[in-house]
């Protein structure tokens, strides 16, 4: 898994928001049992684009899928544990598929997800924070479960302009990520997994997450990420009536309150 403070294209809009980031990877951060059975993680903290480099330059072997496909495969036949229930996940329950980063999932939660949790944990236990309010841009998804479980104080909202689904979500809240209306500097942690992409502002969105963290809370989650590009591609945008302007063929990504995806901006 990689950690980073901030990424691409968010670098500089948060000056006193430190973010960690799992980018778009074949990330893994699990407890991996290998054959002579040590446990292995893959854990980096990285500031910006320079040190990103550096660490490929400096171990070209990370960046081949063979790589990946061994620890993968390791994951498999040996299982993992889950971070925050430190559950054990046992050999077959955990499934394969194309990606590393999707896949290797349990009960809905995949390797992408783990590694958020991974992070939540450490962000826990290296703050001694033990009654966390922590907010999710998601109410409805395995993590969120998790988290809900294992927190009094955690809070899951999804997005929706569709009476209808209004009505069926309740008594889970509907948030506006652009225009929160939770109390500022109320939460210690907010969880952004695969969101930023579809908001229309990721400037309105990352002055919102700011606001309702405490001083010193963290901004966790995942974004798809270019390896190597310190500039974002805008695909999609809305004009002054609110009317979606296609900039580009337009892409949708799953989401769990319509069936058809949502669009990614």
């Amino acid at each position: 898994m990689i950690r980073g403070k901030t990424l691409s294209y968010l670098r500089g809009r948060l000056e006193r928001l430190t973010s960690k980031i799992t980018p778009n990877a074949r990330s893994l951060h699990n407890s991996i049992e290998q054959d002579d059975e040590e446990s292995i993680e893959l854990s980096l903290d990285l500031e910006d684009l320079s040190a990103w480099m550096a660490h490929r330059d400096a171990n070209p072997d990370f960046f081949q899928h063979a790589y990946f496909d061994r620890l993968g495969d390791t994951m498999l036949r040996k299982g993992c544990i889950e971070p925050l229930t430190g559950r054990h996940i046992a050999p077959g329950e955990l499934s394969g598929g194309a990606t590393w980063r999707e896949d290797l999932a349990y009960e809905g939660v995949s390797s992408r997800v783990r590694a958020v949790m991974y992070v939540i944990s450490s962000i826990l236990e290296e703050g001694k924070i033990h009654s966390p309010r922590i907010y999710a841009a998601e109410g409805i998804t395995p993590f969120a479960m998790r988290l809900r479980g294992l927190y009094s104080h955690f809070l899951g909202s999804e997005f929706t302009l569709d009476p209808e689904q209004l009505k069926q979500l309740y008594p889970i809240p509907c948030e506006d990520l652009q225009k929160l209306t939770l109390r500022s500097e109320a939460f210690d942690i907010v969880s952004t997994n695969e969101v930023l992409e579809h908001v229309p502002s990721i400037d309105a969105a990352l002055r919102e997450m700011h606001r309702v963290l405490r001083p010193g809370g963290w901004h966790v989650g995942t974004v798809p990420f270019a390896y190597f590009d310190e500039t974002s591609t805008r695909r999609a945008m809305l004009d002054e009536h609110g009317e979606i302007i296609h900039l580009l063929e337009p892409e949708y990504h799953g989401d769990p309150m319509n069936g058809d995806g949502v669009l990614v901006a």
